[in-house]
């Protein structure tokens, strides 16, 4: 049983971990989004990609694996319907979320030649970021989606 627990709490820590890292950078992406100057939202976007990718790429291959070991120690078949649903929805925000690191290094890209340039942030820029806040909501409706299937366990 001791294992099982220590599954859990690391499947729990592959979910909040990113989740609230994610929090401090929208934060950190927003700040420098607001101070208008190109360069720094360049860097800002730079180390804000980095750390996403890090973090929600090892949430992604270890969640799968922590959750089939607790599905295997706790019994469960896994042809229930809230684990299908569930891994369906995760494959699901993993492309919405690669669409809004894509929407990112979009903005990035324009921020870089906007500072080469010494022109103001296109708004195109801005257009990428509404798409990408998008993309965005979607990823976090899947993963809020994913929690309430794990949580409650609808058999």
């Amino acid at each position: 049983m001791e294992t099982y627990q220590t599954l859990k709490i690391l499947h729990g820590a592959a979910v909040a971990v990113p989740l609230l890292a994610m929090v401090g950078l929208a934060w950190y992406g927003w700040r420098s989004w607001r101070g208008g100057d190109a360069g720094v939202l360049a860097k800002a976007l730079l180390r804000i990609g980095l750390a996403a990718w890090l973090l929600v790429a090892g949430s992604v291959v270890s969640l799968p694996v922590t959750g089939w070991q607790m599905v295997h120690r706790a019994g469960f078949p896994l042809g229930q319907t809230w684990l299908l649903a569930s891994a369906c929805l995760l494959i699901l925000m993993t492309i919405f979320w690669l669409l809004f690191t894509s929407r990112l290094w979009r903005i990035r890209a324009l921020a870089v030649s906007a500072r080469d340039s010494g022109e103001p942030l296109a708004e195109r820029a801005s257009r990428e970021l509404r798409f990408g806040t998008v993309f965005l909501a979607l990823a976090l409706v899947s993963l809020f989606t994913i929690l309430w299937l794990m949580l409650a366990k609808p058999l």
